[in-house]
């Protein structure tokens, strides 16, 4: 950036032009704020506009203002920014936070709060996806999907067969969510569970009603909730000992489900399985390393180590485990029924596994641009 302003009586001298901006905005970074403009087009009243944003956006960073300003509706006039700045905004907005993975298709959530969708396409996956900005969370079902939006209401669309869609909750606010194959569960900031959609094994009927629940997990006909004490509560489908097998104990902290099966992460960084054991999902479960991340398929499973490395294990017929990514610098993982995808530190997506619904090579979709690079491993 060759025109930073560093004189620190230059900065001194526009906050002298009007003594009320500081004690309107406390929390604003003039430093900051100045060292991203030219130093031969900043005005006051920019100042004014920005801290009023700042504040209104409750951000800490510029840039974090600037991104949600640029991609909602321009207050400003941009011409006034620094050219390097402008540049990294633009690749802010195209980077990846969250992912989510269905039965074929998969969902991920932009850096700006804008949702973007690949692979299957028959129930409406992709053609209704929401296309506004605003969103903090994803989760996938076999054909549906819900996000959260950070005022805490929910939008689903995809499959409605079982009314993953037509009963959605609509009291309270929400802080997580989760799908099943055709039920969801979504949990409130008060701790409790709602659950809507199917109820084939009961995953509504035998839902949790207290409270004191921090995290949620669905598989396909069960779900497990994580209590703030570190204990697990399980309901729905018991076939494969989804809930009679289910860890007893009080230190977790991360939970997951597959389609019958469920994997618990320790405090301490060690694994727990239980369930259906067909394809290995318990005994090929791994004992070393320490890790921070969890997520099931179908009849695989992935973690996410300190170290920012991918391990995999259970079912392997459509290379779940051959195809898996190699290396570190992964920050989270999901997985749907025969693939998966983890999220790198730079923001972009690697995919591995099943590929016959296009849940890999259409991870950059027709009319969204050129979001973010794709790496893949054969």
């Amino acid at each position: 950036m060759d025109k930073l302003i560093k004189d620190s009586k230059y900065i001194q001298s526009l906050e002298n032009k009007d003594d009320d901006i500081k004690e309107y905005f406390p929390t604003v970074d003039f430093d900051l704020l100045i060292k991203y403009y030219n130093d031969d087009v900043i005005e006051n009243k920019d100042l004014l506009k920005i801290a009023e944003d700042m504040n209104y956006l409750i951000c800490n960073r510029l840039e974090d203002v600037l991104i949600k300003i640029k991609h909602s509706s321009p207050k400003i006039d941009y011409s006034s920014l620094n050219p390097d700045l402008i540049r990294e905004i633009d690749i802010e907005l195209e980077r990846f936070t969250q992912i989510a993975c269905g039965e074929y298709h998969s969902v991920g959530l932009k850096k700006d709060g804008t949702i973007v969708t690949w692979g299957n396409n028959s129930d409406n996956q992709r053609d209704n996806s929401p296309s506004s900005t605003g969103y903090i969370a994803i989760a996938c079902g076999s054909y549906h999907s819900v996000a959260l939006k950070n005022d805490g209401t929910l939008v689903t669309w995809g499959d409605n067969d079982q009314n993953q869609l037509e009963n959605l909750p609509s009291s309270g606010k929400y802080i997580a969510i989760s799908c099943g194959e055709l039920h969801s569960v979504s949990l409130r900031e008060d701790g409790t569970i709602v659950t809507w959609g199917s109820n084939i094994d009961n995953q509504r009927d035998d839902s949790p009603t207290d409270i004191g629940y921090i995290a949620i997990a669905c598989g396909y006909y069960h779900s497990v909730g994580l209590k703030k004490d570190g204990t697990l509560v399980t309901w729905g489908s018991n076939i494969y000992n989804q809930r009679n097998n289910s860890p007893t104990d009080n230190r977790y902290i991360a939970i997951a489900c597959g389609e019958i099966h469920s994997l618990a992460l320790r405090e301490n960084g060690t694994l727990v399985t239980w369930g259906d054991n067909y394809n290995n999902q318990m005994e090929d479960s791994p004992t070393k390393g320490k890790y921070i991340a969890i997520a099931c398929g179908d009849y695989h499973s992935v973690a996410l180590k300190s170290d920012g490395s991918v391990v995999t294990w259970g079912h392997n017929n459509l290379n779940q485990r051959d195809n898996s990514p190699r290396g570190n610098g992964y920050i989270a993982i999901a997985c749907g029924m025969h693939h998966s995808t983890a999220l790198k530190s730079d923001g972009t997506v690697v995919t591995w596994g099943n590929n016959n619904e296009n849940q890999r090579d259409n991870v950059k979709p027709n009319g969204y641009g050129s979001w973010f690079r794709l790496v893949r491993f054969w």
